[in-house]
């Protein structure tokens, strides 16, 4: 037994070393938050509204983008104190959209009113119900299993793509979707050095816009590989576009569309 000692603390200092550093190692600061990018919303009218924005430069790169409409650059920039911009828009106020600018992105959603009391008890109902409809529909056994990038072929845009699941080609809808390697994208492309949300595509009959999510392989476009910026919409054409150094994509219309 005397003899075992020697090897049994040994062991015990291998087994509790790392513990002990890692308790007493500092942490690393947290970068800092950037900015944030959206101060407030101003409804002008009917048909004009106003954003309200925080930047510490001129944001030449503001886009608005809400769905079932096109990116929308500000009709107007007013520059209010230092580091805040006033944009206005034409059109109705949108209940919910994505604003890109200033090197990064945010969500604007417009808080609907408050509901009569008897309005949220109905819900809650509804809420309840979708949830006991939900359970019984997913006990029902499945015979066959949908895969989120097998987009409907109703759209006027289609994705060339190699990566490695070798070349495919699928047929896109308009409207936002997003690229990367997660199995919840609404377009699935594989790769080493793919991110799991790598970039946002935003497609409208007449245009197609990219947009890097700040992946840690970027984002490149043209033959000479010109990298993103990062959180800006940038216009598609018919050149190969890169999500990383491993996955070639590129969009092209339908034809007769």
């Amino acid at each position: 037994m005397r003899r075992r000692t020697p090897l049994l603390a040994l062991l015990m200092l291998i087994i509790v070393w790392p513990v002990l550093a890692a308790a007493h190692a500092i942490p690393p600061t947290p970068p800092a938050a950037p900015p944030r990018l959206i101060l407030g919303v101003e409804q002008i009218s009917a048909t004009a509204w106003a954003l309200l924005v925080g930047c510490p430069v001129h944001p030449h790169d503001l886009h608005v983008w809400a769905e079932a409409a096109p990116p929308q650059r500000p009709q107007t920039l007013t520059a209010l104190a230092p580091g805040r911009w006033r944009a206005q828009f034409d059109g109705a106020l949108p209940t919910s959209a994505i604003v890109y600018g200033c090197g990064q992105s945010a969500a604007l959603v417009i808080a609907a009113p408050l509901l009569p009391q008897w309005l949220n008890i109905l819900f809650g109902i509804g809420v309840v119900a979708a949830v006991l409809l939900g359970a019984r529909i997913i006990r029902r056994p499945r015979h066959t299993v949908t895969s989120r990038s097998q987009l409907p072929a109703t759209s006027v845009w289609q994705a060339s793509i190699t990566d490695e699941q070798g070349e495919r080609a699928i047929a896109l809808p308009t409207g936002m979707l997003t690229a990367g390697s997660d199995p919840a994208c609404h377009l699935i492309v594989l790769g080493s050095d793919i991110a799991l949300r790598h970039a946002h595509l935003i497609l409208t009959a007449e245009q197609a816009h990219i947009v890097d999510l700040a992946s840690p392989s970027g984002v490149f476009c043209g033959p000479v590989r010109r990298r993103l910026r990062p959180h800006t919409p940038t216009p598609v054409g018919d050149e190969d576009i890169w999500l990383g150094a491993t996955v070639r994509l590129r969009l092209v219309k339908n034809r007769g569309e």
